[in-house]
């Protein structure tokens, strides 16, 4: 049986914050600072980076950091101790959507983790985090 995680918020609007992502490199800087929380079980802290950034209400994303810690014990129990992360890509859609996506290592599995921003001016914002178990979608074909 197959078990995905997902935790999926998607959102499209603007909003204007104090400290701007004008640069892939600083939402590929994010992204890693987010998903390094991440592999230490640091949701709240993680999800607390995204949210200057993000033009979501403060509480649905505190919420949602609740929903992952108490999915958690869960991962806990069937992947065993964390071993770390890989970055494994970037994709685009255009010059106005960018996603990055994450290995989050066990020692009996892999999650990965996937975050989009969007860039509807000339600003990028979070779109959306998300984690899930099912690695099939990752897989390249070999020639």
């Amino acid at each position: 049986m197959k078990f995905i995680f997902g935790l999926i918020i998607l959102l499209m609007a603007t909003n204007v914050f104090a400290d701007d992502l004008k640069s892939l490199k600083q939402t590929r800087d994010l992204s890693d600072k987010i998903v390094n929380q991440f592999v230490h079980a640091d949701f709240k802290q993680g999800l607390a980076l995204a949210k200057p950034h993000w033009p979501l209400p403060e509480i649905e994303i505190d919420g949602l950091a609740n929903q992952i810690a108490n999915q958690w014990p869960l991962v806990d129990r069937r992947f065993v101790k964390p071993t770390g992360k890989e970055f494994l890509r970037e994709e685009r859609i255009g010059e106005s959507f960018v996603r990055y996506s994450y290995l989050h290592k066990f020692d009996n599995h892999s999650i990965y983790w996937r975050i989009t921003f969007y860039k509807p001016s000339d600003i990028w914002i979070v779109n959306g985090i998300q984690f899930l178990d099912n690695l099939e979608p990752l897989f390249e074909r070999v020639k």
